[in-house]
């Protein structure tokens, strides 16, 4: 039986996809997840994740194991675990042939809600998230953005229980961005929500994560904190420095700094060092006095973040 302070509870799930040659995309999980928890799922393409998703929604059912879900198995009881779920899958919603608001009062009606408080809330979200002006626009002629937005609101209506989402910021300019991971936080503060969060966006996404588990290759390879999965880069620190328009590195320059630690470029000119703290010294003084002050934009050092953490189990 479940135990009622976790919201989730997974127990020795597995799930295999039959074929010639069979996929084991889920391979014995046993984790909790925590009521009112942000709970982050992280993982490449192809780790498991949205297997585990669906299956966690009642969507597929487990080769083996079992879910629990406030109380309920959701094996058993999957048309009751809709009631008390919200879900944002990276593709598209139904309802697309409706006008926005009418597609989140729909929502909340088929939640359960009254026509009152679908209503309200379809008004209060539709504010929050700034789309106003596409309310009664239909959903099908949305830009990607503002498409996503809707997908998102359509998740929080009725105030489910526990609400997934799946890559909730894909699409979203960085103002918008900074709107949804408010929300997520504030309804979790506010209203004890639980929300499974599964998203490449680490670094956004480190902001509201309270617990995170790491997959790959089906397993659950790291699970904890993010203070505590941070534990696992050895105490680095992350050097970065930005050039200047129409500079780079030349060959013995990016040979010196790849002595140190591997050298990462994100873009042109924007590079990024893992480097041990007695690495430290020997990184500040090559930029100082080889690259030189005035080739650059930017130059900082900080502690690992939860992005740093995941990279070194992909």
């Amino acid at each position: 039986m479940s135990n009622l302070s976790n919201s989730i509870r997974v127990e020795h799930l597995t799930r295999i996809y039959p074929g010639k040659q069979p996929v084991i995309a889920n391979d014995d999980l046993t984790f909790e997840v925590k009521q009112g928890e942000i709970f982050g799922l992280l993982g490449p393409n192809g780790a498991g994740k949205t297997t585990l998703v669906y299956q966690i929604l009642g969507l597929t059912l487990p080769t083996s194991g079992t879910i629990w879900l406030e109380g309920i198995d959701v094996a058993k009881h999957s048309k009751e675990i809709k009631r008390i779920t919200g879900f944002l899958p990276q593709t598209g919603l139904p309802m697309r042939y409706v006008e926005v608001e009418r597609a989140l009062h729909y929502t909340g009606r088929l939640r359960g809600q009254n026509d009152a408080d679908a209503k309200q809330q379809t008004r209060q979200l539709i504010e929050e998230l700034g789309i106003g002006e596409y309310a009664k626009r239909y959903v099908h002629k949305l830009s990607g953005g503002i498409l996503r937005l809707t997908n998102f609101a359509m998740a929080l209506m009725g105030s489910p229980k526990v609400v997934v989402l799946d890559e909730p910021t894909n699409e979203l300019d960085p103002q918008k961005r900074r709107i949804v991971w408010d929300m997520i936080a504030r309804l979790n503060r506010e209203r004890g929500m639980t929300c499974v969060l599964v998203t490449h966006n680490v670094l956004e996404a480190e902001r509201v994560i309270q617990r995170v588990a790491v997959m790959q290759h089906g397993k659950i390879v790291a699970f904890g904190t993010p203070g505590e999965l941070k534990l696992y880069s050895g105490g680095k620190v992350r050097l970065d420095f930005r050039l200047k328009d129409g500079e780079s590195l030349n060959d013995n320059e990016f040979e010196r700094m790849s002595a140190l630690g591997e050298v990462v470029s994100k873009r042109t000119g924007d590079f990024s060092v893992q480097l041990t703290s007695n690495q430290v010294a020997a990184a500040t003084d090559l930029i100082m006095t080889q690259i030189g002050m005035a080739r650059l934009d930017d130059f900082r050092l900080s502690p690992p973040s939860l992005e740093d953490v995941y990279l070194e189990f992909k």
